[in-house]
């Protein structure tokens, strides 16, 4: 957050919009810092989701909606790519008739038989219509709750979020760029057409068709970064920094104005997040205080915005980079039982969570080794690939070989992500 703020004071941007849920804590952190420090910043918390905020858009581009509706993940089934079309169960039912799935709507769909599974929905007249249907009647009450937020309004804003594609920020400008054309306001460029910008934890690629100086890293990059990515568990991340409350499904309007519509959450995931919170909460605290005293004896009536300018970013960095390291993928046995345990899920309802470190025998961890989980994830091989969303965790509650599943995962990772950078590489060279 200190070098969020730092980047926001250096740009001028007036006001910081902290993506929920991710950004809970973030927001937190950062409204303490800029009250300590007098920062002329002001944090606000969007609600919001992938949910709420693809639905209603997907009737402006349906292929860029299937991209989304029919995109991986962990355990993709034919339900779960009804329910990001965001269909009601009566409607779920009558799709999966006219699919004739034969009650399979719950096995696993293996990565290379996606693009069959889109084409059959693409060519389902039914299923289209419900998704433009749903999608034009979600709109209202979206662009309501965003223009009550200000988003629309005259001030240098950007998003906060964790990251890891950053396609949020592509969603909601062009949800910005569709209400300026409703309202006839001006577009991009000047004023209140201004695109948001976006600072990350760390983003592994860009959306298409965005550009990358709108995109600001800590951590890691798409070009940069790679021992961090490696090193790394962005579902763990999630899993640890997020809020209370569940994920928002939608937007409702009530007699003073717009509110979000959130899930319900499990009482010990709320309990857990509160208490996170509370312990977070004194340390920034604490911490700030700490920054103030040490900035005001080492140079008396120094001003916080020169302080921030000049902070020892790599000093941080490096430290960060040692901690998550050793507790993301080199876990103690302690730290992989109580964090492994929390509820996890990649999708869009999080109606069908698991540990975020799974129960895998030996096999399972053996299965994601880089040849053998490629092989299955092209097709070449059959049987599914059972992942874990924390694979590190998963490998150390195995208790039986822990050192080369450990070795043999980052082997994969190092692969995965050279190969992702060749790949664009070739992209922008071409």
């Amino acid at each position: 957050m200190l070098w969020v703020l730092r980047e926001a004071v250096i740009s001028g941007k007036k006001r910081l919009y902290f993506l929920a849920r991710d950004g809970y804590l973030m927001y937190r952190a950062a409204s303490c810092y800029c009250e300590r420090f007098g920062l002329p910043i002001q944090c606000r918390y969007l609600c919001c989701s992938r949910y709420s905020v693809r639905i209603p858009v997907f009737h402006l581009d349906m292929d860029e909606a299937m991209d989304y509706i029919c995109r991986g993940g962990i355990d993709v089934t034919l339900h779960k790519i009804l329910c990001r079309a965001g269909l009601s169960s009566e409607e779920e039912r009558q799709i999966l008739s006219l699919l004739a799935s034969d009650g399979r709507e719950r096995e696993i769909i293996p990565y290379a038989e996606l693009g069959r599974v889109r084409h059959r929905l693409e060519q389902c007249e039914p299923f289209c219509d419900l998704v433009r249907q749903h999608s034009e009647q979600a709109m209202p009450a979206l662009a309501g709750y965003l223009r009550q937020e200000g988003l629309l309004e005259d001030v240098s804003a950007a998003l906060v979020d964790s990251g890891w594609v950053g396609s949020m920020q592509k969603v909601l400008n062009e949800v910005l760029r569709y209400l300026r054309a409703e309202d006839a306001l001006p577009s991009a460029g000047a004023g209140v057409g201004r695109r948001l910008e976006g600072y990350y934890w760390g983003l592994y690629e860009l959306p298409g068709g965005v550009s990358a100086k709108d995109y600001h890293c800590y951590y890691f990059s798409p070009s940069n970064g790679l021992r961090e990515k490696v090193y790394f568990s962005n579902c763990l991340f999630e899993g640890v920094f997020s809020a209370p409350h569940g994920m928002t499904l939608g937007y409702e309007e009530t007699e003073g104005g717009f509110r979000p519509v959130f899930a319900e959450t499990a009482p010990d995931r709320r309990a857990f997040m509160e208490a996170e919170t509370d312990r977070i909460l004194y340390y920034i605290g604490t911490r700030a205080d700490r920054i103030r005293e040490t900035v005001g004896q080492k140079a008396p009536g120094t001003d916080m915005k020169a302080y921030l300018s000049h902070m020892d970013q790599e000093k941080n960095h490096r430290t960060v980079y040692r901690l998550f390291k050793l507790f993301m993928a080199e876990p103690t046995r302690q730290e992989a039982e109580v964090f492994g345990r929390l509820q996890f899920s990649d999708d869009v309802l999080e109606e069908s969570g698991q540990q975020i470190a799974a129960q895998l025998s030996q096999r399972e961890l053996r299965d994601n080794y880089p040849v053998s989980k490629a092989l299955r994830l092209l097709g070449i091989r059959k049987g599914h690939v059972k992942e874990s969303a924390w694979y590190e965790g998963s490998a150390v509650r195995g208790g039986r070989h822990v050192g080369r599943h450990l070795r043999r995962y980052a082997g994969y990772k190092y692969l995965l992500y050279q190969r992702k950078n060749r790949m664009r590489s070739r992209r922008e060279d071409g």
